[in-house]
This record gives C-alpha cells, sequence and structure tokens, in this order.
C-alpha cells in the first residue's frame, strides 16, 4: 500500500506544477493593472474587442464571466471555456483571449444567466484558489 500513497503524492505534485505554470501563464498575458486587479480582487476586466463592452473574469471556471455596464454593474453572467478539462488559469486565459478577439462569437455560443442577487453569496466550489495561492515568483 505504500506504492499507492507514493503514486497520489506524486500525481498531487504534477497537478500542483501544472496550476503553477498556468497561473504564470495567465499572469505574463495579463496587464499590470489587470494582475493588480486579480491579486487583490479574485478577478480582473477585459474589453470586448467588437463592442468595447467591459468584462469581468472572475477566478473560476464555471459562471465566472461578467457582462459589466457603463456603471460597472452587472447585466448577465456568461459561461463560456475552451473544450476538455484543463486548469483554471488556462480557461480564464481562453477566455480572456476570445472576449479580445472574437467578443461575438464567443458571446453568441456562451450560457447566460441574466439574475444572480449577491454573487459575493454564491457557493464556493472547492476548486476555488484563495488568493494568496495566485502569487507567482514569490510576488
Amino acid at each position: 500500500m505504500a506504492w499507492l500513497g507514493q503514486k497520489l503524492r506524486q500525481l498531487w505534485r504534477r497537478r500542483s506544477g501544472v496550476a503553477q505554470q498556468s497561473m504564470r501563464l495567465l499572469t505574463d498575458n495579463l496587464s499590470p493593472a489587470q494582475r493588480d486587479q486579480l491579486e487583490v480582487f479574485n478577478y480582473f476586466d477585459v474589453i470586448g474587442g467588437d463592442t468595447g463592452t467591459r468584462y469581468r473574469i472572475r477566478f473560476g471556471d464555471l459562471m465566472n464571466v461578467e457582462q459589466l455596464d457603463s456603471r460597472g454593474k452587472r447585466v448577465r453572467l456568461l459561461c463560456f471555456a475552451p473544450e476538455g478539462r484543463l486548469p483554471v488559469a488556462d480557461t480564464m486565459l481562453a477566455q480572456k483571449i476570445a472576449l479580445e478577439l472574437f467578443e461575438a462569437e464567443a458571446v453568441h455560443t456562451a450560457n447566460e444567466r441574466q439574475e444572480w442577487p449577491n454573487f459575493r453569496e454564491r457557493p464556493r466550489s472547492g476548486f476555488d484558489t484563495p488568493r494568496h495561492a495566485l502569487r507567482v515568483n514569490g510576488n
């Protein structure tokens, strides 16, 4: 049975390394302002490439994209992601790129929800990462 524990530890280390690489790739592709937003608030804002609409991408990969109005209030929640099982940060990077380069197609294919009374009261999944885990390279 000792071999099972060893295999599980190896798998855990590999997944942890992949998540760190994924977060590094995401932060390398964010502007300084977006990086600050992500570290402080666990989200970052993106401007849609077709309409100039502002979107907020929250840390996560399920109903984590908010379309905002001109005052910064949420209009609707969107859910779209690349196929496959990817680390959360890879999904967020794909969402960012899609909104900047293919906004109309991304929004058209997204599942959406118009109302969510209070986003902060949304139940947290077991896959949410605490803010302190978002730091890369000791920053």
